[in-house]
């Protein structure tokens, strides 16, 4: 059957490459349904708990989607005539903000004071030109005694401050109008970001023109959508022709034809074309992870190249016709690549685990990209290479490079499986020392504006995560009721006393400064009223007083009946970060049980996926070593290979994650999804290996050694090719700025070259302990046989005499 197939292949093979090629424009059409998608958003399913619960806030407060504008003078203080008067100016300027609601800062921050009876609510600069050094020195003793404002506003030791815009962006897409209607909706939100952030680069200019002496950061929701736009963009730009020209300078290098090099770039480039294009027939959009699929794809499409190319250019060497060269090659490599393809594709495929659209559709177009290149192996590459590629300079039968390895493992191959299998154990020993961290600022890497604000904020006002709960009362105006209040309070105390905790917003906040300014200014009088109806009092009065786009909405709903509690830390482990939420809910549970809220943020929500999405992978990666053993089962139909083929795909994923752990330490969603990735690749190592050692068996009759020779001799340049370019493909992905893209890269290409390494190592060991128990069986067999013949009565003198 396999030989019908290739001499099929062979004899029909230009009407083959016609009909590929066909197909290939057909799938590469849906490329016209792409567009890309930068939405932080898309990282959730749509039924995300997490997701839900921050969408609820936002339309019960005010929307905490932000432009956050950080100053600092690069000596002294905020606090100076000068830079107060540039912190007002560009205050009245950010309310020009696109989609600006709201706009807080030092300046206008709504300082509550004591005029006899009556209340008085001021921005805390009425007028930048009356500022002296003692003014200045007033509004500093002010400032860093406000709880409202130390640690969120303006740094504890004054060096630090924040302009925040507070944004109504426009809404997402929605998911039941007509196309025509969606692509309008999402140009609309899309063109929201750059808007938002051109207006935000052109007061950080401002800023510096006028006193460049500042150092001036800008962080907030746009930035981090239009970094997410920026990394895509770039890594499309650069990483798929940088990983053409690695290829080409590879595949020159060792193999060292035009032709066959000119074959392959036709393969890949269909292959990859195809998968994106099928991408936009499924519906799918694009967006900083999927984006590396054409890179992932073509850098796998090689390999398939490469196997069959070797053995062909080898033959061709060996001074065969081309189509017999091709024929050959195609006989030896038919059934390995369609195994490994599919084993790589089944790994890919099991991304769809993922709690993560973006890597659920990184799987399933590289998956899909997979398929597609082992099609084209077959019906294009086979046709291009006897067209381009007829003759090479004449060789010798074997290598004698790969002969001496052979000889040196297979002489010492107790030694070689003892001291390989006790490093790999070591290396499996150091995966605890992974940790799941999650954070959304890490997704990028130094350099990228939105990194360097965050790195700036952790050493200068490091209250940079947040997550809000929304206390419920039960009732309308209940939010000004002592009782309630109390019980609040008492919550924004315990809040204020966790590890991390930079600074924590409470209404309690406001009513105990309004009682104090309500009791001239008597600091005594900084606690709770005492009656609702005072309380509700003090509430309507200061209302009443504050200037448009400062209202309480940021802090209490409509109907006065529950209150948001922001709870803002420093930069910690997504992990911490999730202890924190749970111990926020336990104290709810153990103190007032009617107030229970699940927290809610960005920060939150990238915290849970990445911890979900881990637990998924894991789900995935069993998943994986399941289909993956079943395929090599049924395709070798040997238990026996079976099980070999697993010690060196499994393990070297394993080790890998050690080396990570030493190296870096850091797991994240992206990190998570290695194993699954990795394993359908490294079973192309184990399968080409273990087919041409069971030829040498099977076909030519040769001892478990002398196969192993033949298995190093005849596959064993081809997979260091196809491992070089393996790894240089995925570290391609480690120029990268968008840190998912880069870790991904770096870790799958550590486990495949531990991989190559590995097997060389621990293959031949294995094969040779699990044949020679197989050539005893026989031997006993063939003895006891004899033994039969000798003892049977049919057996005459001459018969026993020879």
């Amino acid at each position: 059957m396999e030989q019908k197939l290739i001499d099929n292949l062979l004899r029909y093979r230009y009407w083959w490459a016609l009909l590929s090629l066909v197909l290939t424009f057909a799938l590469t059409a849906g490329g016209k349904n792409l567009f890309f998608e930068t939405d932080y958003k898309i990282y959730f399913n749509d039924d995300d708990p997490h997701l839900l619960a921050h969408e609820d806030m936002e339309d019960t407060y005010t929307k905490t989607d932000n432009l956050g504008i950080y100053i600092k003078p690069k000596e002294g203080s905020v606090f100076t005539p000068e830079n107060m008067a540039l912190i007002y100016k560009y205050t009245e300027e950010a309310w020009q903000t696109p989609y600006a609601i709201r706009v807080d800062s030092l300046t206008n921050f709504q300082h509550t004071s004591a005029d006899g009876d009556d209340l008085t609510v001021a921005d805390l600069v009425l007028d930048p030109e009356l500022l002296d050094e003692a003014e200045v020195a007033r509004i500093r003793e002010i400032a860093l005694s406000e709880k409202q404002l130390v640690n969120r506003v303006v740094a504890r030791d004054g060096k630090t401050t924040l302009i925040n815009v507070s944004l109504e962006l426009p809404p997402g897409v929605d998911p039941t109008a007509d196309k025509e209607t969606q692509a309008e909706q999402r140009l609309t939100r899309d063109s929201s970001y750059p808007e938002v952030v051109d207006f935000g680069e052109a007061i950080k200019a401002g800023l510096q023109q006028d006193n460049p002496d500042l150092e001036v950061h800008l962080i907030g929701v746009p930035i981090i959508n239009y970094s997410f736009s920026k990394s895509g963009e770039r890594d499309f730009a650069l990483l798929v022709p940088v990983m053409y020209g690695v290829i080409v300078v590879l595949l020159l290098v060792f193999l060292r034809s035009i032709g066959a090099i000119v074959g392959t770039v036709l393969l890949i480039g269909s292959a990859s074309a195809a998968a994106i294009g099928t991408a936009g027939w499924l519906g799918f959009s694009l967006n900083t992870v999927n984006i590396t699929a054409p890179t992932i794809i073509l850098t796998i499409a090689v390999c398939d190249a490469v196997h069959l190319l070797a053995v062909y250019l080898r033959n061709l060497g060996l001074q065969m016709p081309p189509l017999e060269a091709m024929r050959e090659s195609l006989r030896l490599n038919l059934q390995p690549i369609v195994l490994t393809s599919i084993t790589t594709a089944v790994g890919f495929f099991t991304l769809n685990f993922s709690n993560s659209p973006p890597f659920r559709e990184l799987g399933t177009i590289s998956g899909i990209g997979v398929l597609w290149a082992m099609v084209l192996t077959f019906t294009l590459l086979p046709t291009l290479s006897v067209l381009l590629a007829r003759k090479r300079k004449p060789i010798k039968e074997e290598s004698v490079a790969f002969a001496r390895f052979s000889g040196f493992v297979v002489g010492n191959r107790n030694m070689v499986i003892t001291c390989t299998l006790a490093v790999a154990l070591v290396l499996v020993a150091l995966v605890p020392l992974n940790k799941i961290d999650d954070d959304p600022s890490t997704y990028f890497k130094p350099g990228v504006p939105y990194r360097d604000a965050t790195d700036f904020l952790v050493e200068n006002l490091p209250s940079i995560q947040d997550f809000n709960f929304s206390i419920d009362c039960g009732a309308p105006g209940c939010v000004n009721d002592p009782e309630f209040l109390a019980k609040l309070a008492g919550f924004g105390d315990w809040a204020e006393q966790q590890p991390g905790v930079e600074y924590v917003s409470t209404y309690v906040d406001v009513m105990r400064r309004l009682n104090r300014s309500m009791n001239g200014d008597d600091q005594s009088y900084y606690r709770l009223p005492e009656q609702a109806e005072l309380s509700a009092q003090y509430n309507l009065m200061y209302e009443m007083s504050l200037p448009y786009g400062l209202d309480l909405n940021n802090q209490v709903n409509i109907d006065k009946s529950a209150t948001r509690v922001s709870i803002f830390t420093t930069q910690i482990s997504t992990g911490e970060f999730i202890v924190m939420e749970e111990e926020a809910r336990r104290w709810f549970q153990g103190n007032h049980p009617e107030l229970e809220s699940p927290g809610s943020s960005v920060f939150m929500m990238f915290a849970h996926v990445g911890e979900k999405n881990i637990r998924s992978m894991m789900v995935g990666a069993v998943v994986a070593i399941i289909g993956v053993t079943l395929t090599i089962l049924i395709a070798l139909r040997s238990f026996r290979y079976a099980f070999i083929s697993m010690v060196p795909n499994v393990f070297p994923a394993l080790m890998a994650f050690g080396v990570w752990g030493v190296m870096v330490g850091q797991v994240n969603m992206a990190v998570a999804a290695v194993f699954s990735i990795a394993l359908g690749i490294l079973v192309d190592d184990t399968v080409h290996f273990i087919s041409k050692y069971r030829r040498a068996r099977e076909v030519k009759g040769f001892s478990p050694e002398k196969a192993i020779e033949y298995a190093f001799n005849n596959v064993g340049p081809a997979l260091v090719i196809t491992t070089l370019v393996l790894v240089s493909g995925f570290s391609v992905l480690n120029l990268s700025d968008f840190n998912l893209n880069a870790m991904t890269g770096m870790l799958t290409a550590t486990t495949i070259g531990i991989a190559l390494i590995f097997d060389f190592l621990i293959l031949p060991p294995i094969l040779i302990m699990f044949d020679k128990d197989k050539d005893k069986e026989l031997e006993t067999d063939a003895d006891a046989e004899r033994d039969n013949n000798l003892d049977s009565p049919l057996d005459s003198a001459e018969g026993v005499k020879a």
